[in-house]
């Protein structure tokens, strides 16, 4: 199937730079790093939505350590041992990354407008959200396309550069936290937990993303008390 030559060929390349204990962890991290690779974590720095405590959990139980997380960890790992060693590799490189694109941020931020990049990244995320809960017609929308076309309609050429650490700390703590999501989510037993509950949450919850960061203002212990009661649907499904 074309999705597993894509992560296939991802782990390859990944345990090109990094020894990583196996294909499992490799398509993990794969999951894991994709909001850096579309640029979706980027904007969300810039534009504030990754700025209170509240925000910092959303980012972490949505776009990082959701269902999709969820789901390769429970499928991938042979048991609950495997999947806490696989969490514990993917946590090095899955922090680096974030001050990677953390110490990219600030210029990022000079080099477009922001207004109009909220709203790139809210379609961009509304397109994760749907591809989340099957909805068809988002499988054919392509998020990186979708943020490099908002990239492109608010480039402006600035008069001079600087660079800024102020973006490291929040993404510093969305990593930790969404590595801490997926070590804590090791222990639960995935025969127990029904995954299209946990899908249909974080897609709900994506969209109450979405919208904050187009700009309608939404109480952020919305997102949490979606993805919690999807959680406990799930248990009880089962």
């Amino acid at each position: 199937m074309i999705p597993d030559r894509i992560t296939d060929g991802a782990s390859g390349l990944l345990s090109v730079f990094m020894p990583l204990r196996d294909d499992s962890t490799c398509r993990l991290l794969f999951i894991l790093c994709l909001p850096f690779v579309d640029g979706v974590f980027a904007t969300l720095l810039v534009t504030g939505a990754v700025s209170t405590f509240s925000q910092v959990l959303n980012v972490a139980l949505t776009i990082f350590s959701g269902a999709g997380a969820l789901a390769v960890l429970f499928s991938e790992s042979e048991s609950r041992k495997h999947a806490r060693k696989m969490v514990r590799s993917v946590v090095p490189p899955l922090v680096a990354g974030a001050v990677a694109v953390a110490l990219v941020a600030p210029v990022f931020e000079q080099l477009f407008n922001l207004a109009s990049l909220r709203m790139a990244a809210g379609l961009a995320v509304l397109g994760i959200a749907g591809q989340l809960a099957g909805i068809g017609i988002a499988d054919r929308l392509s998020v990186p396309a979708v943020m490099l076309t908002g990239l492109v309609i608010s480039f402006r050429s600035p008069s001079s550069l600087s660079f800024s650490l102020q973006y490291v700390y929040p993404a510093i703590s969305t990593a930790v936290t969404a590595g801490g999501i997926l070590y804590l989510a090791s222990y639960l037993d995935p025969s127990r937990l029904d995954l299209s509950y946990v899908r249909k949450g974080g897609s709900a919850v994506l969209v109450v993303i979405a919208a904050s960061v187009m700009g309608l203002n939404l109480p952020s212990e919305i997102g949490l008390g979606i993805f919690f009661a999807s959680l406990a649907a799930g248990f009880q499904a089962r």
